[in-house]
């Protein structure tokens, strides 16, 4: 299985990724806020529901696997040692992850035996040194049996570079998520730009099966897709963020409210769709949904990507 995701996308393959996951869980009534700090250092997330509410994990992953998806992402977002720290939970964080690979096989096997599950992180809490955090993750994640890693909310030149070094030695096909853009394409947290996103990966002297966009509005990614599309010559491709923003009702002291709320616009699957046909005429070669988005919105992007 690993091996055929980077050959699919090598030929040039347009596969079709899974839209929202922790936003999902969510949005059907499961808490995802527990663990968060008044530092404002966000803790596990969805990740427990991986224990506390398994049935629905499982059933988010069938619902996009029938909707056509080719690539479903474990509900590991913020599942490392450290997030599970802020919650308390860092004992039993490997329990949490083997969990979530468990409940993404099953929906595979069950739904669509020959889609691909990669294994979501993304950097520690706060500013500190990622590389300890994201190597121990993609290394547990790894032996749990994903056929690829997707390092995501990579949204600095150096966060890239730590991502890519904790990722690779696992030999697993490798996407890397680039967040938050600016106007002219760059990266909003440190103003690198996709070039020196490329240069890192020349530096490392290493290879990733694709870069994507991720986890911003439509329209950002629409403005940087060209940028790195110049910059990176190997598939590359979008998710985005349709409108899972902050809550009004949370806050650092009340751990009992959720953090994020649902707005999303005029972001149906069908306008969500017609980004999908731009971000292709781009080149991209995955194409799937971020925060908000939903089964119904990977079903209106699946004729768009896969042509029928």
């Amino acid at each position: 299985m690993t091996n055929n995701l980077a050959k699919r996308l090598a030929t040039g393959e347009k596969l079709l990724l899974d839209g929202g996951t922790g936003s999902e869980i969510q949005r059907r009534g499961v808490g995802v806020s527990r663990g968060y700090n008044a530092k404002g250092n966000i803790g596990p997330w969805s990740s427990v529901a991986n224990i506390t509410a398994p049935d629905v994990v499982r059933q988010v992953h069938s619902d996009y696997l029938a909707e056509g998806a080719d690539i479903v992402t474990t509900n590991t977002f913020y599942g490392s040692s450290s997030r599970m720290a802020v919650a308390g939970l860092q004992d039993r964080w490997e329990e949490y992850n083997r969990r979530a690979v468990e409940l993404a096989s099953d929906a595979r096997d069950a739904t669509n035996p020959q889609a691909y599950i990669v294994g979501g992180i993304a950097p520690s809490p706060g500013p500190v040194d990622s590389y300890d955090d994201l190597r121990a993750h993609s290394e547990l994640l790894a032996d749990a049996g994903v056929d690829g890693m997707l390092t995501e909310y990579l949204g600095t030149v150096e966060k890239v570079r730590q991502a890519v070094r904790a990722a690779v030695p696992t030999g697993l096909p490798l996407l890397i998520g680039l967040c938050h853009f600016t106007q002219d394409g760059r990266l909003s947290a440190d103003g690198g730009t996709m070039d020196q996103v490329a240069e890192v990966l020349s530096q490392e002297n290493v290879q990733v099966e694709a870069i994507l966009l991720m986890c911003s509005r439509p329209e950002q990614i629409s403005r940087t897709l060209p940028e790195l599309r110049a910059a990176f010559d190997g598939p590359i491709g979008a998710y985005a963020n349709i409108g899972y923003v902050a809550s009004e009702n949370a806050s650092g002291d009340d751990p009992g409210r959720e953090l994020r709320a649902f707005d999303i616009g005029d972001n149906t699957p069908v306008r969500y769709a017609d980004f999908g046909r731009e971000w292709l005429d781009m080149g991209a070669q995955i194409i799937g949904g971020c925060c908000a988005t939903t089964p119904d919105h990977i079903a209106a992007l699946r004729p768009v990507v896969k042509g029928a």
